[in-house]
């Protein structure tokens, strides 16, 4: 008994130490980029033990770091953003690095040389643009916020549409329909795989929808997508669980400026071409869709706490045609002498068996058999509208829907 309590206490202070463990905050490349350089003066000799300081511009966020020995400075895992690099050693003027943009699962590389002289005068230099990625072995494409906002998107305003720009990616086939999706997602093929093999994640976060893995689960609204990183061959073994493409997704968060937005897509049915099996004189049905919302964020506590809030809201209204038979002034009457390849029999006469019976003279049925509760009916029936032999009756109806959605963060 001593036995089996003993084991059972040491079984329970195991789970509570996974549990510890499994409690750790894991810093994921996914969800952010990093910077690395080398200190060196104007001789090209390497400045060991340099001084660096970065600085996100939008955010405050600041981080130290020591170069070492041979001059190499390494930040991993830093928030994407615009940085402020600031370069200091003793015996060397201080050199400041403006507008380094470092994107998410990307390594920049920003070389700093110093010159000779006192570390209170300074040299300010413009970061420039990397033109080819040398830390990195993947082949990947970004999709930047102001891309999301002004290339031409689907109907729905979907960011996924612009995954098709990348190259070796091509759309799915098939498509799943809103029922299947109702975030209406979209899915593509990546270097000739399956669009099963892709794998996406927001903020970090796995975004699978678990019933048909081919899709993301939530698709998040173009105006608060940030920016797209798209790793299509050669990634890194964090980008797991894809064997096509690996597709990070950052959403927008607030920083130390009060920035908002409003927008309204609009479409209606006069933006439309006329149906292809449809009269020219024919009416479009009623159709019209708005997609409008809101943005806003900043910060709380300057340089530390930020806050970010966004509202989308969907209307649409879905006109459609559609066409059936109703009876014309003559057949209500009981004339059916335009129908001369049907005859109408008189139902009172002819014999049990069904033969013998008596047409109506003229294939007309005369007014005194038609019913009470029929000539009460038909009154109500509408007139048809397109003049056939056949009486086709075309009607346009509408359906509405109203999604919302709002979303937040820190």
């Amino acid at each position: 008994m001593i036995g089996f309590k003993l084991f059972g206490q040491r079984l329970a202070l195991l789970a509570l130490l996974l549990t510890a463990v499994s409690a750790v905050p894991a810093s994921a490349q996914v969800l952010y980029g990093s910077l690395t350089g080398t200190v060196e003066d104007q001789s090209g000799a390497t400045v060991p033990n340099a001084k660096v300081t970065l600085t996100n511009t939008q955010t405050g966020l600041t981080r130290d770091i020591t170069a070492d020995a041979t001059g190499r400075y390494n930040a991993a895992s830093i928030p994407g953003g615009v940085y402020l690099i600031k370069v200091t050693a003793a015996g060397f003027k201080t050199v400041t690095i403006q507008n380094v943009q470092v994107r998410v699962n990307e390594v920049v590389r920003a070389d700093a040389k110093l010159d000779v002289g006192a570390v209170s005068d300074a040299i300010t230099v413009e970061a420039s643009a990397a033109t080819l990625q040398t830390e990195k072995a993947d082949t990947s494409s970004v999709i930047s916020q102001k891309a999301v906002q002004n290339l031409a998107l689907n109907q729905y305003r979907n960011y996924q549409a612009l995954l098709n720009l990348v190259p070796g990616t091509t759309p799915a086939n098939f498509q799943n329909s809103s029922t299947d999706t109702p975030g209406r997602a979209l899915t593509t093929n990546v270097n000739g795989t399956n669009r099963n093999s892709n794998g996406t994640r927001l903020d970090g976060a796995v975004n699978v929808n678990i019933w048909l893995p081919h899709h993301v689960a939530y698709v998040a609204p173009s105006e608060t997508v940030e920016e797209v990183n798209i790793s299509t061959s050669s990634f890194d073994a964090e980008q797991g669980m894809a064997g096509g493409a690996a597709i990070t997704v950052i959403s927008s968060s607030g920083t130390n400026q009060l920035r908002g937005a409003l927008w309204n897509y609009h479409e209606n049915q006069q933006l439309r071409s006329q149906p292809y099996f449809r009269p020219s004189t024919f009416v479009k049905p009623r159709y019209t869709l708005n997609i409008f919302g809101a943005k806003a964020g900043g910060a709380i506590i300057k340089n530390k706490l930020f806050w970010f809030g966004h509202y989308e809201g969907t209307r649409q209204g879905n006109g459609a045609t559609g066409q059936f038979s109703l009876p014309n002034a003559a057949l209500k009457a009981g004339d059916f002498s335009g129908f001369s390849a049907t005859q109408i029999f008189d139902p009172a006469t002819g014999g049990a068996d069904g033969f013998g019976r008596t047409p109506f003279p003229g294939n007309r049925i005369p007014a005194n058999r038609i019913s009470a509760q029929t000539a009460r009916i038909l009154p109500l029936i509408p007139e048809p509208n397109f003049p056939t032999p056949c009486a086709v009756h075309r009607i346009r109806r509408r359906s509405l829907c109203g999604p919302d959605r709002i979303d937040g963060s820190r």
